[in-house]
């Protein structure tokens, strides 16, 4: 595995790979366990879009339940020195940055579970983008919002799609 690793991130550097291809492979190697199955380069381009439908270029933020929204915070604030950004009482968050994102605490069951992730994406073009979705057998889900909508990933986590364009 070691070597498998070793090798993309040289393929990376040598320009072989763009950042986003370098991560999405690395990822793969975790969750399908391909290690040991054949050729490493052949399960990778089998599962490569040709082109992505965008390009995120920052986790946007993280949303999890919490049973106890307080003691939550002051978890966060204490423990790894998370500055309050704001809160929205009528949906029980609360927000605090983690350097350029944020961490949304959100006090609604069921308790201990991630909600959502979030990513950012510059000059998003959401038709253009839910279209090439599709296109990928990717259905976008809409938000009602102009500036962002959803995915699901293949194992059912909710992906919020957010325009960095007005943050």
């Amino acid at each position: 595995m070691e070597n498998v690793i070793s090798d993309l991130v040289n393929s990376y550097d040598e320009g072989g790979l763009t950042r986003r291809q370098l991560i999405h492979r690395l990822s793969m190697l975790t969750g399908a366990g391909i290690a040991g199955s054949g050729s490493v380069a052949s399960a990778f381009q089998a599962n490569t879009p040709a082109a992505p439908a965008m390009q995120a270029s920052t986790i946007d933020h993280v949303s999890i339940q919490v049973k106890d929204l307080d003691r939550s915070v002051n978890f966060y604030k204490n423990v790894f020195g998370l500055p309050f950004l704001n809160e929205d009482k009528k949906t029980k968050t609360v927000r605090l940055k983690v350097g350029n994102s944020r961490i949304a605490l959100r006090n609604v069951e069921p308790f201990g579970a991630v909600d959502h992730i979030a990513f950012g994406v510059a000059h998003l073009d959401k038709s253009s983008v839910a279209e090439r979705l599709k296109q990928q057998g990717v259905a976008p889900l809409e938000t009602g919002e102009p500036l962002q909508f959803h995915v699901v990933d293949p194992d059912g986590y909710p992906i919020q799609i957010i325009s960095l364009d007005n943050r």
